[in-house]
């Protein structure tokens, strides 16, 4: 079996970035919901899954002004950052991420910055749910 290496600075990325979600970063929770159809095709049912994780969310103020001034995230969403360590599975659209009382679902995925042919980190744009939080 053949093992890819990471690269070093590619390492030196990771090991920088998770320093800096464990100094910034919190510890959210993801919802993954899975859902069932049944033979005719109509949903028969919905189950949901919460795994907590250490990450960066990002809204607000707080958003990167670029994003915002590229148009890649607009006024209100947000931004999460997580270590591609991070989870098992990797968000996709529709997931919700659980920050205290807020809900913020996934929209999209930003980048996925690679270094040395290794991810550095992955970025996804975030919408607040309705009647969330405070």
């Amino acid at each position: 079996m053949v093992t890819t290496r990471i690269g070093r600075h590619a390492q030196l990325n990771r090991d920088l970035l998770t320093k800096a979600i464990n100094i910034f970063g919190k510890t959210l929770s993801i919802r993954v919901a899975t859902r069932t159809v049944d033979n005719f095709g109509q949903l028969s049912s919905i189950s949901t899954a919460d795994t907590t994780f250490k990450g960066d969310l990002q809204f607000g103020v707080d958003v990167d002004q670029k994003l915002i001034e590229s148009g890649f995230v607009e006024v209100g969403e947000g931004v999460l950052y997580i270590h591609p360590t991070a989870l098992t599975t990797l968000p996709v659209e529709q997931d919700l991420i659980i920050d205290g009382s807020s809900e913020w679902e996934i929209v999209e995925q930003l980048e996925a910055p690679e270094l040395e042919g290794a991810s550095t980190f992955f970025s996804y744009k975030c919408r607040r749910r309705i009647n969330s939080g405070d």
